[in-house]
């Protein structure tokens, strides 16, 4: 099992990046449990499947049911754990051929705090990745942008359960991206004892290979940074972004080509 993360400053390309990876795991005949952890949650839309219902949308059902806004429905002899698990299980993971996905989305604005949703989100994956033969060949996360993810428990319980093999932090060629860099790397660091793994940077949208160059000598040397690869900008998930396209089935996408290659020479 390999389990790959996608963070990065917001608007780098994490979202593209983690669906075509799980696009990539597809055409290998490999099954991905893939965590949109961004609550603005637009992994779905890539991945052509409907959203209905997300985690943060669970919390605000639960919470008007305690506060009798709605009619409660946890049986009496079933724990909150138990209850909030099986609504996750039941309404928010999406089973699709080749991956399942679980989306954190928002609390309305009555729960002003993300913690009850990441709370709650944490405890659904760490029943998942406890569970006997687990099916899923892959984990593919795709962060909220910056470094809100780290403090929270989600990675933490990946790590401890399965380990991280990579942390991909998506860089646009901006200094601030690469700022971005330095304080993801700086909370992964915090996490001792914990399994995470390669921390790699991944250029995004990045053509002239003058500048390619340019790049990696710049956030080698002065932010000790090693780029994994770059990911030029492609016409076709422009276009596709546009008309509101997925990208599972896109074909003559240059971007997937080259995330291919890179996952490859990782022995992905």
């Amino acid at each position: 099992m390999a389990v790959l993360v996608f963070s990065g400053k917001g608007g780098t390309g994490k979202t593209t990046l983690a669906a075509l990876t799980v696009r990539y795991f597809y055409e290998k005949g490999k099954v991905s449990l893939t965590l949109d952890m961004d609550p603005d949650a637009h992994l779905f839309k890539l991945l052509e499947v409907p959203l209905e219902q997300t985690v943060g949308n669970i919390v605000d059902r639960v919470h008007k049911e305690k506060n009798f806004e709605l009619e409660p429905r946890k049986p009496v002899d079933v724990s909150d754990a138990e209850y909030f698990y099986s609504l996750v299980m039941r309404d928010v993971l999406i089973e699709s051929e080749g991956f399942d996905l679980i989306t954190l989305g928002k609390p309305s604005s009555e729960i002003d705090c993300y913690c009850p949703v990441f709370y709650w989100a944490d405890l659904a994956i760490s029943k998942i990745l406890r569970s006997y033969k687990m099916p899923y060949d892959h984990i593919v996360v795709d962060c909220d942008p910056g470094t809100e993810i780290f403090p929270r428990r989600i990675l933490d319980t990946i790590a401890e359960k399965v380990g991280i093999d990579y942390v991909f932090i998506i860089i646009d060629g901006s200094r601030m991206s690469l700022d971005t860099a330095i304080e993801i790397r700086k909370e992964i660091k915090k996490k001792e004892g914990l399994r995470f793994g390669e921390v790699l940077g991944l250029c995004n949208r990045i053509d002239d290979p003058k500048m390619q160059a340019i790049i990696k000598e710049f956030a080698a040397s002065e932010y000790g940074i090693n780029i994994a690869g770059f990911v030029r900008s492609d016409i076709g998930i422009i276009e596709g972004a546009l008309k509101g396209e997925g990208i599972l089935k896109k074909t003559g996408l240059r971007a997937f080509e080259d995330l291919k290659k890179i996952l490859q020479s990782l022995g992905l």
